[in-house]
């Protein structure tokens, strides 16, 4: 949907707070979390398999449940190894589309988006709880990196701009 996306990217950044030093501490606990975030994906994949309002959705791409797995894997590894740029939201997007397409319920979106947050949340509490500051920096970085890439996916659901 959107065309520039150095324009989507910058309007994310300034809506969900992402700033330099957010993304400068996603590389940083990158190491830290990469290692966890299989856990992360299973977890959130055996939650919407066991809740009926999300289990009736997937059961139409039961068999494409290993990729899924994958792609989702893959996109976590991204919010901490990639650039935060207009090819990040390109990406973001092209998300958003294949959500749109498959005809995702966007409250769907939503509220996995508080499932993994909260996977995360529990890795950095359980790995650098010790140090309050680098812990608050942690959470900060990923609640704002995981509300930019929701912004951005939610754009493909817009009827108009």
């Amino acid at each position: 949907m959107s065309e520039n996306f150095d324009e989507l990217i910058a309007r994310a950044k300034s809506l969900s707070g992402l700033t330099p030093e957010h993304e400068a501490c996603l590389k940083e606990i990158a190491p830290i979390l990469i290692p966890h975030l299989p856990k992360i994906t299973d977890a959130f994949y055996v939650r919407l398999i066991t809740t009926p309002v999300t289990s009736k959705f997937l059961v139409k791409y039961e068999e494409k449940l290993d990729y899924l797995k994958d792609t989702h894997l893959a996109w976590m590894k991204s919010l901490f190894t990639l650039s935060i740029d207009a090819e990040f939201a390109k990406r973001m997007e092209r998300v958003g589309d294949m959500h749109v397409e498959i005809q995702l319920p966007l409250d769907f979106m939503t509220g996995a988006m508080s499932l993994i947050n909260n996977g995360l949340i529990k890795i950095i509490m359980t790995e650098m709880g010790d140090d309050k500051e680098k812990t608050l920096k942690a959470l900060q970085a990923v609640n704002a990196v995981t509300a930019l890439t929701l912004v951005i996916m939610q754009q493909s659901y817009q009827l108009f701009d």
